[in-house]
């Protein structure tokens, strides 16, 4: 659980269309089929490269604005790192960044990308032995990416010819709970559907949950678990289990009202297609 991204800059929305049909899975010629192992059953970690550095772990995280590399990589790159702060989920940390020449993941190419720096097992007991993350600023450099979890393949359909790149901030989808509307970032590197409590209350009107709340504790954040019926994410509704969190001033982060952590609702297949902006999962 990471959820690194820049503040400055709104998310790109998303409409959500569940299920896929057949025909959306076929793919092209610049579709490029890239395994990835599952962790902690959740976290996509794929082979990459940074510079000369060849057969790096990376964790595939739609909610990091910029790709991380772990310091120990920034080092024998020989890096010149500076400072910089990012927000993470409800507070600005420190870290640094660092520019390099290129980053590789299957068929997708950055070059000159200014990325993070920072000692990620400080951050999450989930990156003992990986090397970094690769965030938007890689992933929306696609035409669209499917994750496959049952055969364990990310799907990499390359944009053809040259882009005008932005780098979004956060991939937004509507998800409406019990009738009324919530804004949420998509987050592939977190299990849980993150709520921040304060807005639940101010936009969420008189949501009803089940049973007593039950404190949990993920990393450095504390907050409240429980069950919320008539959780509805496209087509699909169902009672899921959500975390409340204090979250950040809403002049930091406007406009969203938490964090869906994909492995949430347990697709077996799921695609970002960016050029059209539209999730599908099944």
């Amino acid at each position: 659980m990471f959820g690194w991204f820049s503040a400055a800059i709104l998310g790109i929305g998303f409409v959500v269309i569940g299920p896929l049909r057949a025909q959306d899975l076929v793919t092209s010629g610049s579709t490029v089929a890239v395994p990835f192992e599952l962790t902690s059953d959740f976290l996509i970690v794929v082979e990459g490269q940074v510079g000369n550095l060849r057969g790096l772990k990376f964790i595939v995280d739609t909610g990091a604005t910029h790709s991380v590399i772990d310091r120990s990589v920034a080092l024998k790159l020989r890096l010149r790192r500076h400072a910089a702060k990012v927000m993470n989920f409800d507070r600005f940390v420190s870290l640094e960044y660092a520019d390099v020449p290129d980053l590789q993941i299957g068929p997708l190419q950055a070059h000159r990308l200014r990325i993070k720096v920072a000692n990620l097992l400080e951050y999450s007991e989930f990156a003992k032995g990986v090397d970094g993350l690769v965030g938007l600023d890689v992933l929306a450099r696609s035409q669209k990416f499917t994750i496959d979890y049952m055969r364990r393949n990310l799907y990499i359909q390359r944009t053809v010819g040259e882009i005008s790149f932005k780098v979004p901030s956060l991939l937004v989808v509507p998800v409406m709970i019990q009738g009324t509307t919530l804004r949420l970032g998509v987050d592939t590197g977190l299990s849980e559907i993150l709520l921040f409590a304060d807005r639940l209350k101010k936009y969420g009107g008189n949501i009803r949950t089940v049973g007593e709340p039950e404190p949990v504790v993920m990393g450095r954040i504390q907050g409240k678990k429980l069950a919320l019926p008539g959780v509805q994410l496209g087509r699909h509704e169902a009672a899921l289990q959500v975390i409340l969190i204090d979250g950040p001033p809403e002049r930091v982060i406007p406009e969203i009202n938490g964090f869906l952590g994909i492995a949430s609702f347990h697709p077996s297949i799921i695609t970002f297609d960016f050029a059209n902006r539209i999730l599908q999962w099944q």
